[in-house]
């Protein structure tokens, strides 16, 4: 049996199997509670708020959007410089 190689080419972020939507509400603004955030779950993040009253300051995995509307992530998106792939 010979082995194959695929070579998978990205555009955005969310067509990553690594990435991760999460919510991310604004405690201060209920308009904005559905509100969500673009993790990257290859990349572990320094500087981790545990105590912060946001949800994406407490995720342990590198930001790539946050406060985004749902209907907005793609759009919020590209590939960042750090992206490890």
């Amino acid at each position: 049996m010979t082995s194959k190689k695929i070579t998978l080419e990205f555009s955005n972020c969310i067509d990553c199997p690594h990435h991760s939507v999460i919510r991310d509400p604004d405690p201060y603004d209920s308009f904005c509670s559905d509100d969500v955030a673009v993790v990257c779950t290859k990349t572990k993040r320094k500087g981790r708020k545990p105590s912060s009253r946001y949800l994406a300051d407490q995720s342990p995995y590198k930001l790539i959007t946050t406060s985004c509307r749902p209907y907005n992530t793609r759009k919020e998106c590209p590939i960042p410089k750090w992206c490890p792939l």
